[in-house]
């Protein structure tokens, strides 16, 4: 769970990096990730671990579809160059980490009794 924890926190704070340096943009989203996964870290609380878990899932399908999407996958002869791939396998590893949230509601809740 501590791995999930610092893999959200990672991304958040690599994201708000990179937007901040790279276009001197604020992100927002990105703070808001950082924050959550923070305050979740220090706090373990079981509810919000489920949310954050189903939310990161469904934000990872929805990243993977808008890789298909972005980079046409599904056309007929489509082809898998190293950065459409790259984001695949990035989708698939936030989608087992969303998992592991998820499954670490019930591990907290036993943690209890």
């Amino acid at each position: 769970m501590l791995g999930a924890y610092g893999y959200y926190l990672l991304l958040g704070l690599v994201w708000f990096g990179m937007s901040l340096w790279g276009s001197h943009q604020f992100n927002a989203e990105a703070l808001f990730i950082v924050v959550a996964f923070a305050t979740q870290f220090y706090f373990k609380h079981r509810l919000t671990n489920l949310i954050l878990g189903i939310l990161a899932l469904f934000f990872s399908i929805w990243m993977l579809l808008d890789v298909f999407s972005s980079f046409d996958l599904m056309a007929k002869g489509a082809h898998i160059d190293g950065l459409s791939g790259g984001l695949m396998v990035f989708c698939f590893v936030s989608m087992i980490v969303a998992g592991i949230l998820i499954f670490s509601y019930t591990k907290l809740s036993f943690k209890d009794v």
